[in-house]
């Protein structure tokens, strides 16, 4: 039995985000190698200009009011901020470590096995069979179209236990925004989650060599990656999480790599050979069998008790 009260348009926006998130890492690569700016400032823009764009477009629709904010919205916030800060810190710091293949695939596919342990042991939830079945075939494809990028690289072990904490940190921001709290609107949660999550990167960008980009292009990638890709994204993401199971929300982000995959053989001449056409093809099968059949009613939820 699958999860039942999905509706099509949040399952449709978390499949969105799961592709502009798969563009994430092509751009990211260019922006680096056009500015020349160090894994951690590419992640503090990234994050900062998408919040404060985001920000100002609340500020221009008098939209943006921080004072009647509670507490559960502050701490909603600040854990968002702080799990999204410390994916990509870690993601990229990973990749440097290890390889761009291990990283993603264990950072991404240990994601909703992290979610499901979590509902299994604390909220006393197992997922339905059909889901857990999409699972072990989304990620027997992920592994057929990462294989050939799977090197260990020069500190590998390390590079894995980054990669863990990467999957941690997105299955906490999936975990945590399971319910949404009345008055704290996704734009509003992505914008000032974001500013804050990349003021706690700062120090770490400085630590690493700080730099920003010296000309319009790379200003212009910087907009494409932090507003487009990620900012947007989020939103999408966390529209979805209305309705769509944080477990299910995360297998269906195992696409992530298959549009990085596609996006790296066509932008930047990177081979996906056999094995990973069809690791591909597994792996977006497994995604369609997850969809909603059509649009049932929204279940009830109850008020959120593991963030207050």
């Amino acid at each position: 039995m699958a999860y039942t009260g999905v509706r099509p348009r949040h399952f449709a926006l978390v499949v969105l985000a799961a592709t502009l998130w798969g563009s994430g890492g092509v751009v990211g690569k260019v922006l680096g190698d056009h500015s020349g700016l160090h894994a951690m400032s590419v992640a503090m823009w990234r994050m900062a200009v998408g919040g404060l764009v985001l920000l100002g477009f609340l500020a221009v629709r008098r939209a943006l009011t921080l004072r009647p904010l509670t507490r559960p919205m502050w701490v909603r916030i600040l854990l968002t901020g702080g799990f999204t800060a410390v994916f990509e810190a870690t993601y990229f710091s990973a990749i440097n470590l290890s390889s761009v293949g291990l990283t993603t695939l264990i950072a991404i596919g240990s994601a909703p096995v992290m979610v499901a342990a979590f509902d299994w042991f604390a909220l006393r939830t197992r997922p339905p069979r059909l889901t857990v079945i999409a699972l072990v075939i989304a990620l027997t494809g992920m592994v057929l179209l990462l294989g050939g990028s799977l090197d260990v690289g020069r500190s590998g072990m390390w590079g894995a236990a980054l990669a863990l904490v990467t999957g941690a940190s997105f299955a906490g921001v999936s975990v945590v925004n399971r319910h949404q709290i009345p008055g704290l609107p996704p734009v509003l949660l992505t914008g000032t989650a974001f500013t804050a999550g990349a003021l706690m990167l700062v120090p770490f960008a400085l630590i690493a060599g700080i730099g920003a980009p010296a000309d319009a292009t790379g200003w212009g990638l910087v907009l494409l990656l932090g507003v487009v890709i990620t900012a947007f994204a989020y939103i999408a993401y966390l529209s979805g999480l209305v309705t769509v199971p944080p477990f299910v929300a995360t297998i269906v982000t195992l696409l992530e790599p298959l549009i990085a995959a596609v996006l790296g053989a066509i932008v930047l001449s990177e081979r996906l050979g056999p094995l990973g056409i069809v690791g591909g093809i597994v792996l977006g099968a497994a995604v369609v069998m997850l969809r909603p059949q059509r649009d049932t009613p929204a279940p009830v939820r109850q008020p959120p008790t593991i963030v207050d």
